[in-house]
């Protein structure tokens, strides 16, 4: 019966010893696994500094919005007035040639007549 006894504590502490090495790698993962792992103040934190980041991302966007609408209305307003110099100029020389048209066909009309 001793025999027997002896078995099964031999068995027991082999497996009390297993036991012990898978414990021993659990708390090896898990102390991994903290190091690793962002916490709820790491995400705060990062939340925190993107919400910067786009504030400060719109604000510059907002600036450069601005600029290129301000260089289109200068740009459109030498636009306007170079087409307006150019009607008005076409327009004096059309009145023009019709004057020197219209005296030709005078002329032409004595001539003929």
């Amino acid at each position: 019966m001793m025999d027997h006894m002896e078995a099964r504590i031999v068995k027991l502490e082999a497996v009390t010893e297993k036991i012990l090495e898978r414990l021993d790698n659990v708390e090896r993962d898990v102390a991994v696994i903290r190091s690793n792992y962002v916490t709820k103040a790491d995400l705060a934190a990062v939340e925190a500094s993107l919400r910067v980041s786009i504030a400060t991302l719109e604000s510059s966007l907002k600036v450069s919005i601005a600029t290129v609408e301000s260089s289109l209305k200068a740009s459109i307003a030498a636009l306007e007035a170079t087409m307006l110099k150019w009607f008005v100029r076409t327009g004096i020389a059309l009145a023009g040639l019709s004057v020197a048209m219209a005296g030709l066909a005078f002329a032409a009309a004595k001539f003929f007549n």
